[in-house]
């Protein structure tokens, strides 16, 4: 018969997943304290949090998510042992990109999986999104490409309106000798 204390971190597991769907999950065997509380901080300031789960309690939690329970999510061998989740907002992406970096310098920390918008991604997918650019990058790309085509636009307008007023300014020039 499960515990009250198990049943209270299934609730609290569900809670993240209802507030943050997207998340990613790593294995973090043999980081130590410091280097877990630095990734820990990296992650905070982008406004995503680290969890160590145990791997029965999180599939629970994600079966009992409103977002999440028709997903059919299902662990592989592939998620035996100790699993971090890092929950994430809207801003997956740079969420993978710190795991990625912390990764490369940290053999430790091994991403498996992620979910984003809906869909399951594994380790490749997970790696593929950090290469992809942050929401505000993106943003900022569409933005200039609007921008450019606009801007051309008005300078020919304002080319067009110039050379009229040169015309008119020729043809006064020309009635006035």
């Amino acid at each position: 018969m499960p515990s009250q204390d198990k049943y209270e971190k299934v609730a609290l597991l569900k809670g993240k997943l209802e507030a943050n769907s997207d998340f990613i999950l790593a294995s973090y065997s043999g980081l130590t304290v410091e280097e877990i509380t630095g990734l820990r901080a990296k992650l905070r300031k982008e406004g995503s949090e680290m969890k160590v789960v145990k791997n029965n309690l999180f599939l629970l939690a994600l079966k009992e998510s409103a977002k999440h329970k028709d997903k059919n999510i299902a662990f592989g061998p592939e998620y035996q042992g100790p699993l971090a989740a890092i929950f994430a907002d809207a801003n997956l992406p740079s969420i993978a990109k710190i795991c990625k970096e912390f990764a490369k310098t940290n053999k430790n920390l091994v991403l498996k999986a992620g979910y984003m918008d809906g869909g399951v991604l594994d380790a490749n997918g997970v790696e593929a999104i950090a290469g992809l650019p942050s929401k505000e990058q993106l943003l900022a790309q569409i933005a200039g490409g609007i921008n450019g085509p606009a801007r051309s636009i008005a300078s020919g307008i304002n080319q067009i309106i110039a050379s009229l007023a040169r015309a008119i300014q020729a043809v006064a020039e020309k009635n006035n000798q």
